[in-house]
């Protein structure tokens, strides 16, 4: 490269600098080929122009890209496969789900403790109401029972009465009948 291509590309603007895999490797410290091994296995993932020599450039963009696969590879340990996942997806994909804070656990077991409570003291009111229909119905049962019991003891009593009656009514009068047989009897033995 001459000297007047070399100021050329000093003198332009960062974002429009066109870097070679070696400039790349320089400025991520890396090695060529580990940024080479990587554009390969990831290459739909960095952006970069073709020139008409064939060679790939690579803008700002393309350096902020291998930074970030630097990043992901060597900080985080994360597989080229799994750096690939993630670029898919913009890092959906390996968001770690906030732990919830204490206050939150808390107030979600209380929320839950209160829908118990409130479940248990609707079943506790639907008792009451069945039991309360129970009882009810036991009273008028009860009610219906002594009534058909006394009525009964009533009649039992007034049957028993007349039975008696009619008993003494025929004692006496089987006395009467014996009463009257010794009378005529007598009155036969006497002539009369």
């Amino acid at each position: 490269m001459d000297m007047s291509e070399d100021n050329n590309q000093v003198e332009q603007k960062p974002d429009e600098r066109e870097l070679t895999i070696k400039d790349v490797a320089d400025l991520i410290d890396e090695s060529p080929h580990t940024v080479r091994n990587w554009l390969k296995e990831l290459e739909g993932y960095i952006p970069f122009e073709r020139k008409k020599n064939g060679y790939r450039v690579f803008k700002n963009e393309g350096l902020e890209r291998f930074k970030l696969i630097k990043h992901l590879n060597r900080d985080q340990d994360y597989t080229l496969k799994e750096i690939a996942l993630y670029l898919d997806t913009g890092g959906e994909a390996f968001k770690v789900m906030p732990e919830p804070s204490a206050d939150s656990i808390l107030a979600e077991e209380m929320r839950r403790m209160r829908e118990r409570l409130d479940e248990l003291e609707k079943r506790d009111r639907e008792r009451d109401e069945v039991l309360k229909v129970i009882a009810e119905q036991l009273t008028k049962q009860n009610i219906y029972i002594e009534h058909t019991l006394k009525e009964r003891d009533e009649h039992l009593t007034s049957t028993m009465r007349e039975m008696l009656e009619g008993k003494r009514l025929i004692a006496a009068a089987e006395e009467h009948e014996k009463q009257l047989e010794k009378k005529s009897w007598l009155q036969r033995l006497l002539g009369r």
